[in-house]
């Protein structure tokens, strides 16, 4: 016999439905309300503002133009070749399996001291040279006096 029957105490447990119609209408609510203030794309727009140029700059810079020197350096595996116009440089080999900065550091000198007012140099490195030595290029030639280094390919 049952303890529970004996007792009296027995619950019927009925089957019970679960109510969702109210929550369906959050969702119905929700949903468009979530979709109409998402924002599906965001355009980046980058905002930049150049530095201007002080009053006796831009006055120089309108009364003396630049002449423009093109000066190409290829860095090579076998060593370096200069070209710049009015010059003709012989290429500088390595030595003892080492690039020789210091003729090229001459060479740059040269052509700064034809041409103070060159800034610009593009350098050409081959495939098969190391970065190390495309920064050790690009460092010396800003210590010249040649800021804007430009890679050509």
């Amino acid at each position: 016999m049952n303890l529970k029957k004996s007792i009296g105490r027995e619950r019927r447990i009925k089957d019970v439905d679960v109510n969702i119609i109210p929550v369906m209408n959050i969702f119905l609510l929700l949903i468009p309300f979530l979709l109409l203030t998402a924002a599906f794309v965001r355009l980046a727009i980058v905002e930049i503002s150049l530095p201007t140029l002080g009053k006796n700059r831009a006055k120089q810079v309108q009364e003396t133009p630049k002449n423009l020197v093109a000066i190409l350096l290829s860095v090579k595996e076998t060593g370096f070749q200069l070209k710049s116009p009015g010059f003709i440089f012989k290429p500088v080999n390595k030595i003892n399996n080492q690039y020789n900065y210091d003729i090229i550091v001459e060479q740059l000198k040269q052509i700064k001291n034809k041409h103070p007012h060159a800034e610009d140099i593009f350098i050409a490195p081959e495939a098969k040279v190391k970065y190390d030595i495309i920064i050790k290029v690009m460092d010396r030639c800003r210590e010249i006096g040649f800021p804007n280094v430009s890679l050509s390919g």
